[in-house]
């Protein structure tokens, strides 16, 4: 049993200091010295603290539900930092110049012709699409998406301002976005700047129709059949078909 005195290095007690291995992680702990992400494309470049193993500048991102992860890069392909995992503490960002506001990073995604955008809520249109607000460019603007393509990782994705997420433009007027779920887990979707386009590029399965049942008719009675039928009509019988 520990005693809260000279920890083992896999010791989890809860009593170590900032960024040992025992530290619980709570909002109250790390929140006094990582700052938040505000989402900004400040942000998106600028880590906001350090790897508690390697002292390398990382993004730490603590999700809605729950979800921690250290990036090296805070876009897509979402590269996360190799020395910790969700139990790590984050440690108080250092760099060189002891000033995080002159050290950037050279984010692939920015080559990649990705841009930041802060997500706003999303709007049930019909049975099949959904409305996106974001701000984009500075700008408010909606993107229409599939509604199935929110569901992810047997889920549904609830939208907020909390999730980080980029855009990047495939043709004229289709977008793709790759954003960051409740518990930190990237994904990618297809989105567009109207819902005509949304329709026209991701058509709705047709009704399947029904089989048109027609009525059996029954074949064309003989003469001698009407005469025979009517006879036995006549004596109160009756028959099938003859």
């Amino acid at each position: 049993m520990c005693n809260a005195w000279n920890h083992p290095p896999n010791c989890r007690c809860g009593w170590g200091g900032d960024g040992h291995t025992g530290k619980r992680l709570d909002g109250n702990n790390y929140n006094q010295w990582v700052p938040p992400l505000d989402f900004s494309f400040e942000s998106y470049t600028r880590p906001n603290a350090s790897c508690p193993a390697c002292g390398e500048p990382v993004f730490f991102y603590y999700s809605p539900d729950g979800g921690r992860v250290f990036f090296d890069e805070l876009g897509p392909p979402w590269p996360k930092h190799p020395c910790t995992d969700n139990r790590s503490a984050p440690a108080k960002f250092r760099s060189k110049s002891n000033d995080s506001l002159k050290c950037e990073v050279n984010s692939q995604w920015l080559n990649d012709g990705w841009m930041p955008i802060q997500l706003r809520y999303d709007i049930e249109v019909d049975n099949y699409f959904s409305r996106l607000h974001v701000i984009f460019r500075n700008e408010e603007a909606d993107f229409y998406l599939r509604k199935s393509a929110l569901t992810k990782y047997g889920r549904k994705v609830s939208i907020n301002g909390n999730l980080p997420a980029h855009l990047k433009e495939i043709a004229g007027g289709a977008f793709e976005l790759s954003m960051l779920d409740t518990l930190a887990r990237p994904f990618r979707v297809r989105c567009y700047t109207s819902l005509p386009l949304a329709r026209h590029q991701e058509p709705v399965p047709t009704p399947k129709k029904g089989r048109n049942k027609t009525a059996k008719v029954a074949p064309e009675q003989t003469d001698k059949q009407k005469r025979l039928r009517k006879k036995n009509f006549r004596r109160g019988l009756r028959v099938g078909k003859l």
